[in-house]
């Protein structure tokens, strides 16, 4: 997973996927490392059957 921040690199973290298991993983970012305005994420799964899910939270 990588997250970028007006064409900035800002995150990036792996997460294994066991078969048997959900894989998890987390990052948390300081307050103003991502800049006002649009951010992207990518996600590269290792095989198209792979289902995933993302969840962003914001503070107020």
């Amino acid at each position: 997973m990588t997250m970028d921040s007006q064409l900035t690199q800002v995150a990036a973290f792996a997460v294994d996927c066991p078969v048997d298991a959900p894989g998890r993983g987390s990052v948390t970012l300081p307050a103003g490392v991502v800049r006002a305005g649009s951010f992207s994420i990518g996600v590269d799964a290792s095989s198209q059957s792979v289902r995933w899910a993302l969840t962003v939270t914001q503070p107020e």
